[in-house]
């Protein structure tokens, strides 16, 4: 089966520099080790960070978002990662390249660049495209080296090349953080990818798990949430696996929970296990909400507020392990509330 999981952040960031996911990975912790992969699938998931030896940062930015790549070399990796995201430009176009480079060298695939936007497999006797983007605003470059916000025309360009019989994946980065629907236009968006000839779309960014529907007897997952993740906020540690079972003439769907522990590992854990506010069912009734309004506006920021709320209780009870003594952090949410 294909295997599809949200975002995988291997690195330590702001507030957990210095004994986050990527220092325990420096020290030989798996953060894949909880969820058990049958060798025959293929496992593909959004590579959200940097994994190299070169920076254009200096200081403590120069150390957060990122990974040394020898501390990666000997993860269980995955076998297709897609590398268009927000992230992935924030230590500079050689940074970006080194990452591409050090995870086909560990022998992933990497799709969703600017040069290799789509890639083709075969999977259980079937051709399978996967094709990447980001529809997130770069901060960190005018000239991101993924594909970015693309035009309508270079997308139905994009698909066209694909052969007729295959079955074609959008992996995107798109949406709203921390909501757990998205946007009418967004749904709009998405319905117009399946009209163009995609079969599938997988969505990320949000960190939180998103409903799913069925369009023109295709499947569309807003978001699976976080795989991978130091979010300490409890919305943001539920995601999803979502199995695709290519073996029949129709595509067979299987969804699984996870549940990201306090070691930032994910778990696959029983649907009954969780709040009913994180299952598909209560989810994919939130997709029939007319969401263009003031008031899904407003719920975003009172949701991002509530986010911000818990990663400050976390930066205060872990201020003495944070090699700054919280002072980078401290400055960072200053700044934060200052734009």
């Amino acid at each position: 089966m294909l295997q599809f999981v949200g975002d995988i952040n291997l690195t330590d960031w702001d507030f957990s520099f210095g004994f986050g996911i990527g220092s325990r990975i420096e020290n030989g912790f798996n953060p894949f080790s909880g969820v058990e992969r049958n060798a025959k699938d293929l496992w593909i998931g959004n590579f959200e960070g940097v994994a190299s030896d070169v920076t254009n940062k200096t200081g403590m930015a120069a150390q957060v978002f990122r990974v040394a790549p020898e501390a990666l070399k000997s993860l269980p990796h995955f076998n297709i990662y897609g590398f268009a995201n927000n992230h992935a430009m924030q230590h500079g176009k050689e940074g970006y390249k080194q990452t591409v480079d050090v995870l086909m060298n560990f022998g992933c695939q990497l799709f969703g660049s600017n040069d290799r936007k789509t890639i083709i497999t075969e999977h259980q006797g079937k051709t399978v495209s996967l094709t990447g983007c980001c529809f997130r605003i770069d901060e960190f470059t005018e000239t991101p080296s993924y594909w970015y916000n693309p035009e309508y025309a270079e997308i139905k360009k994009e698909v066209a090349a694909i052969p007729s019989e295959t079955f074609k994946v959008f992996f995107v980065h798109w949406g709203n953080e921390y909501i757990n629907r998205p946007s009418s236009q967004q749904k709009k968006f998405a319905h117009w990818l399946i009209d163009v000839g995609f079969d599938l779309i997988i969505g990320m960014h949000p960190h939180v798990l998103q409903g799913y529907e069925n369009y023109k007897g295709k499947r569309i997952y807003y978001s699976l949430g976080n795989f991978v993740f130091d979010m300490v906020w409890e919305p943001c540690r539920y995601g999803a696996i979502v199995g695709v079972d290519l073996s029949g003439k129709e595509p067979l769907y299987i969804n699984k929970y996870i549940y990201i522990d306090d070691s930032c590992a994910p778990r696959v854990v029983p649907e009954e296990s969780l709040p009913h506010k994180y299952r598909f069912n209560y989810l994919n009734q939130r997709l029939l909400l007319d969401d263009n309004s003031e008031q899904y506006h407003k719920e975003i920021n009172k949701l991002y507020c509530e986010y911000s709320k818990a990663n400050r209780k976390n930066v205060m009870k872990n201020i003495l392990r944070h090699p700054s003594f919280g002072v980078n952090v401290i400055r960072d949410f200053l700044n934060r509330r200052l734009r």
